[in-house]
């Protein structure tokens, strides 16, 4: 029996794993539980976004028991579960973070992160909240039986590339723009994020992208022409 859901993964591991990631917003959070003499494991629910290079961003409270472990052990993993939708949700992708944890208030960081969680700017400014990003050190790809994989770190070469244009074409496709929808959240490497009705749209490039110029074709691909993005 074949139990695929959703759009076929790519053949490439690696940008398996990276599609895959990118397109989940919400993933389980393993620390070492601060409370317990010998650190047993603690796991919790948390939202993420991503930075270009696949490190997982969060909005952590100090309040929180995950956040009391990693001050006390900031060593950590992400479960990233892309198997909603398959019968078997072991035939179904799914990706594993592994790093350090770090508090980081660098403000194009949790600009990303509200981009895909905009009802955490409620709390986002509170006394006891910060942004904390995941330095990754390797990561686990699993897409069913037999296909998984161990990577190690950097996993996005591409990465500084992206980083380096994705201000000025957010700007240019979002020019005189009303309202929300159809807003262009953020690009990155694997694809973008696109403010929709029903939510936020994650739509991912048949393959990665490594600069302005094949950035900008293929958003002016994917953008209504209306839009007036040129393909310079």
């Amino acid at each position: 029996m074949n139990d695929q859901a959703g759009p076929e993964l790519p053949d490439n591991n690696r940008h398996a794993l990276r599609r895959v990631a990118r397109g989940l917003r919400k993933a389980s959070l393993a620390t070492s539980l601060a409370a317990s003499p010998d650190g047993r494991p603690y796991v919790s629910l948390v939202t993420v976004a991503f930075d270009h290079d696949l490190s997982p961003i969060l909005l952590l409270s100090r309040l929180a028991d995950h956040t009391r472990n990693l001050l006390a052990d900031p060593r950590a993993a992400l479960l990233l579960d892309g198997t909603e939708g398959h019968a078997n949700p072991q035939t179904g992708p799914r990706v594993t973070l592994v790093g350090t944890a770090v508090e980081d208030d660098e403000p194009r960081l949790k600009a990303r992160f509200l981009a895909l969680h905009p009802g955490a700017a409620l709390y986002a400014g509170f006394a006891d909240f910060s942004i904390w990003r995941l330095r990754l050190e390797r990561a686990h790809f699993v897409a069913g039986f037999g296909r998984a994989v161990w990577f190690d770190a950097p996993l996005v070469p591409e990465a500084e590339a992206m980083a380096a244009c994705e201000a000025a074409l957010v700007a240019e496709v979002n020019a005189g723009r009303a309202g929300d929808d159809g807003l262009l959240l953020g690009i990155d490497a694997d694809g973008c994020d696109l403010a929709a009705a029903a939510g936020i749209l994650r739509l991912a490039f048949s393959c990665p992208v490594d600069g302005e110029a094949r950035a900008r074709g293929v958003l002016a691909g994917i953008i209504p022409v209306s839009r007036g993005l040129s393909t310079r």
